[in-house]
């Protein structure tokens, strides 16, 4: 079933339901009154009133399936890709095995060598940094020397603790620049290992040795590894039906290529903005690759097939508009009738899913539910006596 989940759909229900009592009006308010009682929102038949045989019910039943077929296009797994995009510009010097389209690489593992000023000065830095921390730390130990003999004032000491603890940060600063850089901290050699920070195969390569490198410049990152077993579906979505997806909701991709093949994937994102020239939204899908016949941009199909666990169906007619809420009415036993209040998670033009508040099997009115309607509020109506001055 097609599903969408604007509820102001069952507005027209409410005025369809209002000709038909119009239509059968003056038959069933001719129903002797003594046939039926009401009690809150209950309405009791007593046994043998023809004004049940006017009701009509059907069961409750497990809601509809729904099947969708959307164009999608495969993506990398963000999750399990990285884009190697070294902070500082250089010269790139060489590319090892492991940095060549197709390599399998593991985590840390070199893929090349940059040379960059940038790394000599930060290097040179921290050399800075560890000198002046020795010179701190002698110059501290030979104040509080002093003061012990009287040589030196307790201000030169507060001073000499002031710059060792300036130079321990300046040390830790440069020392941490390094490590975040993965540059060697014990020499000045201007080099940079150029690592893969995540184990993969290198699907994209932007650079050759003797070329120059800058974090800003355009065409790429330097290097992208990802594990082309796991993989994203992007799916355009119309916005017209992107009511009837959820999350979790199971997609089946089909692809040209591989004609007789299908990957099951599960919907873990639905995009927040709708395309300005498409009025598409990105509806994102997960899956796995394992014989890596997917690739990196193929187009595909997905079809979303909605299995609508938990959840319940009943003809559309039977539910009513009553003030601000959903309601139908149930056959609760023989000749009783009871009114409830639904919340309805889908509606179509023949079907409303609930998702609780009624069990499968059970009957509901879907003709007469006005009627039974207008019985009830007759009964709570203050009489002409109530109204009369006393």
């Amino acid at each position: 079933m097609n599903m969408t989940f604007n509820l102001s759909r069952t507005i027209p229900l409410l005025a369809a339901a209002t000709l038909l009592f119009s239509g059968c009006k003056e038959s069933r308010q001719s129903a002797d009154p003594d046939d039926f009682k009401v009690s809150g929102s209950q309405v009791i038949f007593n046994a043998g009133s023809p004004a049940i045989k006017r009701l009509l019910t059907t069961t409750v039943v497990d809601a509809h399936k729904t099947g969708l077929v959307f164009p999608a296009r495969i993506v990398w797994d963000e999750d399990h890709t990285s884009h190697v995009m070294p902070p500082v510009a250089g010269r790139l010097s060489d590319v090892t095995r492991a940095g060549v389209l197709g390599a399998s690489v593991k985590q840390d593992e070199v893929l090349a060598h940059l040379q960059s000023p940038d790394v000599g000065v930060a290097q040179a830095e921290l050399a800075t940094a560890q000198a002046a921390l020795v010179q701190a730390d002698k110059n501290f130990t030979r104040v509080n020397e002093l003061v012990a003999d009287k040589g030196a004032s307790a201000k030169d000491l507060e001073q000499a603790k002031a710059d060792l603890d300036h130079a321990r940060a300046e040390a830790t600063r440069a020392e941490l620049h390094l490590k975040l850089l993965g540059v060697n901290p014990n020499s000045v050699d201007q080099q940079l290992a150029v690592r893969s920070p995540v184990s993969g195969v290198i699907v994209e390569r932007n650079i050759n040795p003797g070329m120059e490198w800058r974090p800003d410049q355009a065409g790429g990152p330097m290097f992208t590894v990802t594990d082309p077993t796991y993989l994203w579906c992007q799916i355009d979505v119309p916005e017209k039906d992107i009511d009837k997806l959820r999350t979790d909701f199971k997609v089946t991709i089909h692809s040209s290529a591989w004609p007789q093949e299908s990957v099951e994937a599960v919907i873990d994102n639905i995009g927040d903005s709708v395309d300005a020239t498409s009025r598409t939204i990105k509806v994102r899908a997960h899956l796995r690759n394992a014989n890596r016949h997917l690739k990196n941009q193929m187009y595909v199909t997905a079809n979303i097939e909605n299995e609508a666990k938990g959840m319940l169906d009943v003809p559309a007619k039977a539910v009513f508009l009553n003030k601000t809420e959903q309601q139908l009415f149930v056959k609760t036993a023989n000749g009783t009738f009871t009114r409830k209040t639904v919340e309805p998670v889908a509606v179509t033009e023949s079907w409303v899913s609930i998702a609780q508040g009624l069990d499968k099997g059970e009957e509901v009115v879907v003709d007469g539910a006005l009627y039974l309607e207008k019985i009830i509020e007759a009964a709570a109506a203050p009489s002409v006596a109530d109204k009369s001055p006393k």
